[in-house]
C-alpha cells in the first residue's frame, strides 16, 4: 500500500556479555550494543532517554562489593568500642581502681547483695549505723577524774581550791616550755624562769584571754570609797559584794586587776547575771544564793576556754557613777 508508513529497520547486537574466541585465535568483542534507530528522527528515544527502562547500568563487581561491607563493618565495630569505651565497659582495672569512689545515688542505697533500697524503707539491720556515743563533757571523761598534779597541790589548797579555781578538767601538760593544768575557772602555770620566787607558780590571765577584742569603757574621774576601790592602772573600780569576795580570796594574786566595770551579761545558760571581768576571773553574782557563801562566785572561765565555748552576748556596761567627795 503506498499510504502505509514503512516500519525502521534496527539492528540489535548479541546481548551476550561473554567474550568469544573466533576461528583465527582473535577475541570477539561481544559487548551488547544500544539500540539505535537507523532514522534518528523518527521520534525514538536515545540510549540517554528519560526512560529507565532504556538507561545504562553500571555493574558492581565482587570484589568492590566485598570492600564496601568490609568497610561498613569496620565503622560498625569502631561505634561499638566507643560506646564500651565511654560506658567502662574497656577500661583497663588499674584505671578503674585509681579512679575516686563514687557515692550512691541520692534515691537509693546500694546494699552488699548489689540490690538498692529506696529513700524511706528501713535499711538491713547489718547496713544500720551503730548509735554515735555522746562525747562526754569536760570533767566527765570515762576513767578516774584528773587529779591536781603533785607540784601543783600546796597552790591550789592556798589560792582558793576547789571553791575558787574548781575541779581539775586536764592532766598535767606541757605548753611551750611550761607545765600548765586546767580547772573549771582557772589554769595553773609554772614558770621555771620564777623558780625559787613566789611567781614560780601562778594563775594564768584567762579573763583577759576570754574577752580579747572586747572593750570595756573605763572611769574617767573617780575618788575611792570604804565599799568601792577605783584601780588607776585599768581605769576600773570594784565595790559590793564583788571588792568583798576579791578582798576575802587572794585579791591581786589570785584575780588580778579589774578590766571591766560590773555589768549583766547572758551567760551560756540563758540567763543575765551581773558580773565583772578580772585579769584572771570572772566574778558572778547569783541571787537565788543571796545569803550564802555561793553568792558571789567565780566563773568557769578555764571549762569555757578549755572546750572553745561560744563567748556569752554583753550588755554593754555604762561607768559607774562618779560618787561626790
Amino acid at each position: 500500500m503506498s499510504g502505509s508508513k514503512q516500519r525502521p529497520d534496527y539492528r540489535v547486537g548479541n546481548r551476550n556479555p561473554i567474550t568469544r574466541t573466533g576461528g583465527n585465535g582473535r577475541s570477539i568483542d561481544d559487548t551488547p550494543l544500544p539500540l539505535e534507530s537507523d532514522s534518528p528522527g523518527d521520534g525514538s528515544e536515545s540510549p540517554t532517554g528519560a526512560n529507565p527502562a532504556r538507561r545504562t547500568r553500571l555493574p558492581i563487581s565482587g570484589p568492590l562489593l566485598g570492600w564496601v561491607l568490609a568497610l561498613v563493618g569496620a565503622l560498625g565495630l569502631l561505634a561499638l568500642m566507643v560506646v564500651l569505651w565511654a560506658t567502662g565497659g574497656l577500661r583497663p582495672a588499674q584505671q578503674e581502681a585509681a579512679a575516686p569512689a563514687r557515692g550512691p545515688l541520692l534515691s537509693t542505697v546500694p546494699t552488699e547483695e548489689g540490690s538498692q533500697v529506696l529513700l524511706g524503707e528501713a535499711l538491713p539491720a547489718d547496713l544500720q549505723a551503730a548509735p554515735t556515743a555522746e562525747i562526754p563533757a569536760v570533767g566527765e571523761a570515762p576513767g578516774p577524774p584528773p587529779a591536781v598534779a603533785p607540784g601543783f597541790q600546796a597552790y591550789y589548797d592556798t589560792h582558793g581550791g576547789l571553791r575558787v579555781l574548781g575541779r581539775p578538767i586536764s592532766a598535767l601538760m606541757t605548753v611551750s616550755g611550761r607545765e600548765i593544768q586546767w580547772f573549771e575557772r582557772a589554769r595553773i602555770e609554772r614558770w621555771p624562769e620564777f623558780a625559787g620566787t613566789s611567781y614560780e607558780i601562778q594563775l594564768a590571765r584567762l579573763g583577759v584571754e576570754y574577752t580579747s577584742g572586747r572593750q570595756f569603757a573605763p572611769q574617767q574621774f573617780f575618788a575611792s570609797q570604804p565599799d568601792l576601790r577605783f584601780f588607776a592602772e585599768t581605769g576600773h573600780a570594784v565595790g559590793g559584794a564583788f571588792l568583798a569576795f576579791w578582798t576575802q580570796n587572794g585579791g591581786l594574786d589570785v584575780f588580778g586587776l579589774p578590766i571591766s566595770e560590773a555589768f549583766d551579761e547572758v551567760l551560756p545558760d540563758g540567763n543575765a547575771y551581773r558580773v565583772q571581768y578580772f585579769e584572771r576571773a570572772r566574778m558572778e553574782l547569783h541571787p537565788e544564793a543571796a545569803g550564802t557563801p555561793y553568792e558571789v562566785q567565780a566563773g568557769l572561765l578555764g571549762t569555757a576556754l578549755y572546750q572553745n565555748e561560744r563567748r556569752p552576748d554583753t550588755i554593754q556596761p555604762v561607768p559607774t557613777a562618779v560618787p561626790l567627795p
